[in-house]
């Protein structure tokens, strides 16, 4: 009995010892680094006061002596003590993923179901990878039934578009969705061809250009419910589709831009797709907001939006902030973009990026 109670001691202070970990974990998968909270230091010059580390060890402490015979069926106590030890042993197992060595600065939760839904649209047109990807998340795969709304074709089967269609649909409804830390809104902009001569009347047919796309997006659910509707490959010379913040209008003159300026980066239109995918899970993530971030008394910078624009024979896609004058940032904001993108995609000529404060611009108009 006294091993069972020693056992039972042991795990018990395990387990309180290393539930703050499993709670950081949940929040953070990064190496423990000095910052995290250290716990008191035990006595050292007492063995029995001593608590082993984690669960093997605890064991180890346990077994050194050998595991004691059983001289008898165990007694209500014993079996009470067992059953205690078992229950501290169900707790949520954490998969660690490799070290990174890129810095992380937005919240975990998301960042996981961010590459769950990338993951996802990126097989989007794949039946057989979606089951797979559907079984591995634990999501129910619908029957062929459940595309009969779809449009039929000649045979009975609803074409390979809907189907997959059905099961991406299945897959986001069964999959957790957290909510993003910010909402955001998508718009489209329609470019005019030629500049206008009057330059007053000029201002308010350019703050009305942007329209607001579909409705807010606060999670990646919604966010690839409108991505997935906005085929950009399609867009027109000097069109726009902007992903902003939730109340911030993507025009320079509005409250929250007028300061701000904005990261450009002239992009392959081969490769811009995708670019402009990798660039809005970075900021719908939050992989850019920590960059800019600021603890200020009052006007903070803030990662307001990004666009994605078509020109003569590339594409320009911009990532807004709210404080131009916000050098450290600024640096920091490019170097996170850089280092997040996949490499294929990372610029190789600095002279196909550049920032630019709003007030520089020669259409800017002072409120």
């Amino acid at each position: 009995m006294s091993e069972v109670a020693r056992l039972y001691g042991l795990l018990e202070a395990s387990a309180a010892r290393n539930a703050y970990h499993n709670k950081a974990l949940a929040e953070d998968f990064s190496s423990y680094g000095p910052s995290r909270k250290q716990t008191k230091a035990v006595d050292t010059a007492n063995p029995c006061a001593s608590v082993s580390r984690n669960l093997l060890e605890a064991l180890q402490e346990a077994t050194k002596h050998g595991f004691p015979k059983r001289r008898a069926p165990p007694s209500a106590e014993v079996s009470a003590g067992v059953k205690r030890i078992i229950d501290l042993l169900k707790v949520p197992s954490v998969l660690a993923p490799r070290i990174q060595s890129k810095e992380t600065t937005g919240d975990l939760t998301n960042d996981v179901a961010v590459k769950n839904c990338k993951r996802i649209l990126a097989a989007r047109s794949n039946a057989a990878e979606l089951k797979i990807i559907a079984k591995s998340l634990g999501a129910t795969i619908p029957s062929p039934a459940m595309a009969g709304r779809f449009p039929q074709k000649s045979s009975r089967q609803p074409p390979r578009r809907a189907r997959g269609t059905a099961m991406l649909n299945s897959i986001f409804k069964s999959v957790r969705v957290p909510e993003f830390r910010h909402k955001w809104m998508f718009w489209a902009e329609k470019g005019q061809q030629a500049t206008p001569k009057d330059k007053s009347a000029s201002s308010e047919e350019y703050a009305s250009r942007p329209k607001p796309l579909g409705d807010q997006i606060i999670s990646v659910k919604e966010f690839y419910q409108h991505f997935n509707n906005i085929p950009v490959e399609s867009l027109k010379l000097r069109d726009s589709i902007h992903l902003f913040h939730l109340g911030v209008k993507p025009v320079w003159e509005d409250p929250r831009n007028t300061r701000g300026g904005a990261w450009y980066f002239k992009i392959p239109k081969d490769v811009a797709a995708q670019f402009w995918h990798e660039m809005c899970l970075l900021a719908v993530g939050d992989g850019l907001q920590g960059a800019v971030e600021t603890k200020r008394a009052s006007f903070n910078d803030d990662i307001c939006g990004i666009s994605y624009s078509v020109r003569w024979n590339a594409v320009q896609i911009a990532v807004w902030n709210r404080d131009a004058e916000n050098e450290a940032g600024k640096e920091k904001l490019l170097k996170v973009i850089l280092e997040q993108l996949s490499d294929e995609l990372v610029p190789k000529k600095e002279d196909s990026y550049w920032y630019k404060a709003h007030k520089e611009h020669k259409g800017f108009m002072e409120q």
